[in-house]
């Protein structure tokens, strides 16, 4: 007992970055991240369900919520990286334990009443915003918080709470069919629901004295450079405003954005609707939540493996981001001629491979095309383009298989968009210098330069 005890001393009185305390931070970040998403990217497994119970519903409110009843999923999980600029306001307001807390909060009603909605249209109220909103809150705030509490180790601590996304759909996915056959989808609701609450306790680690103390530092530097020139006060109003458009000027985040825009309208489709396609080749509800856990287990390794691949010098993360996203297309042209559970098996795990890999070197390639001081609005800002078309495409998709009665036209639509954003690329491959790794490494370098001289007066 005296042994824990002085442990958990240790961990509150540890202020320093890369204390045990931050490795606490960052294990409960990682349960947040894995909770959400893994909640979000498995909506998959309820949409069957709720479109069987809601049939006669839909028969009544029109014709419109039959043929897009995917917006529900879509658009909830397209606003937690769609709100990201507003999120992250509120982070830089109130701090990122306020932050997640109400994010948990919004989770866990948004929820609760979606489980008393008597029609889709109550859901896309309920779940797609009120559980968007919450888990965006979560999001934005697990990242920052680790900023705070890393320095020589964020990079590590990064990776871990980015690879919480693919062990969330790893484990979530079988409970949510367990629940699903055990209970009705309402109760399942219910469960869900009071599993994130787990959520509100877990974000309370974040300890605001920790996050203050590195806030107060900075705003310290800022107000100095301030009394000394009056451009480091424009700068510092942007960076109050959370995002700077200026980042539009760069081309290879302009580039590397539309890309992502033509990206996720089109790989979004086949993980919403895998079960709903699983079902009509004769694979049952079980089996085909099965996929899931193979897509989680390749976007783990996935993340992982695009985080080595770019870490080396030789490396040009542009190839590796267009070669991910060439094997994405492929992969949905062979899942058109999948005929067996087999074939099903062997997409799921090249999917989450691909899928693994183009989102760990998409934000890698996000954050070195811009300097120390637009990294937040290169996020927030991106996140807000390719979000529309995350709820977007799904919803396109459900529209397409409706009038045409075959998922064939939807999933060759998902691949022509995914190969387009592959020859968006070519933008970035002709021009050598942006594709540079060296090049693209020293931008933080120049950005120093360039303040400084203006500093200086030079």
């Amino acid at each position: 007992m005296a042994f824990c005890g002085a442990f958990c001393t240790n961990l509150r009185s540890g202020k320093e970055a890369d204390s045990p305390y931050s490795w606490l931070v960052c294990f409960c970040a990682f349960l947040i991240i894995a909770l959400t998403l893994g909640t979000a990217l498995n909506f998959g497994i309820l949409f069957p369900v709720l479109m069987d119970y809601f049939h006669e519903t839909c028969e009544r409110t029109g014709k419109l919520f039959c043929s897009l009843p995917a917006w529900v999923g879509s658009v909830g999980l397209a606003f937690i990286f769609s709100l990201g600029p507003l999120t992250g306001s509120l982070v830089d307001r109130f701090g990122c334990r306020i932050t997640a807390f109400v994010g948990g909060i919004s989770c866990v009603s948004g929820l609760l009443l979606s489980s008393l909605a008597t029609s889709i249209t109550i859901l896309y109220v309920t779940y797609s915003v009120l559980f968007g909103f919450g888990s965006s809150c979560m999001f934005v705030s697990c990242y920052v918080v680790t900023s705070l509490y890393f320095n020589k180790r964020q990079s590590i601590a990064t990776g871990i709470i980015a690879s919480g996304s693919g062990i969330g759909v790893l484990a979530v996915a079988p409970i949510l069919q367990v629940l699903l056959n055990d209970f009705h989808w309402r109760k399942t609701y219910r469960i869900i629901a009071g599993i994130f609450s787990l959520v509100c306790f877990l974000c309370l680690t974040f300890d605001p004295t920790e996050v203050k103390t590195g806030r107060e530092k900075r705003e310290g530097e800022e107000e100095n450079r301030e009394s000394e020139n009056l451009q480091e006060q424009n700068d510092a109003k942007k960076k109050r405003w959370f995002v700077d458009c200026s980042v539009f000027k760069n081309k290879q985040f302009v580039v590397l954005t539309i890309s992502a825009i033509f990206c996720n309208l089109g790989h979004s489709i086949p993980r919403l609707h895998l079960v709903r396609f699983s079902e009509g080749l004769n694979v049952s509800a079980d089996a085909a939540s099965r996929l899931f856990i193979y897509i989680g287990v390749t976007t783990f390794i996935g993340r992982l493996l695009s985080g080595l691949l770019c870490n080396m010098q030789r490396v040009n993360p542009v190839y590796v981001y267009m070669g991910s996203l060439i094997l994405d297309g492929c992969d949905i042209i062979f899942l058109t001629q999948a005929k067996t559970y087999g074939h099903l098996v062997a997409f799921s795990f090249l999917f989450g491979l691909a899928d693994g890999v183009l989102g760990g070197t998409f934000y890698i390639q996000i954050l070195m095309s811009v300097g120390p001081s637009l990294k937040a609005s290169a996020m927030g800002l991106s996140s807000l383009c390719y979000g529309t078309t995350m709820a977007t495409g799904p919803a396109l998709a459900g529209f397409m298989t409706d009038r045409l009665h075959s998922y064939i036209p939807s999933l060759i639509f998902s691949a022509v968009t995914i190969f387009a954003s592959a020859a968006l690329l070519l933008l970035l491959v002709c021009d050598r210098k942006s594709t540079q790794p060296e090049t693209l490494h020293c931008i933080d370098t120049e950005e120093h330069f360039n303040r400084a001289e203006r500093e200086t007066g030079l």
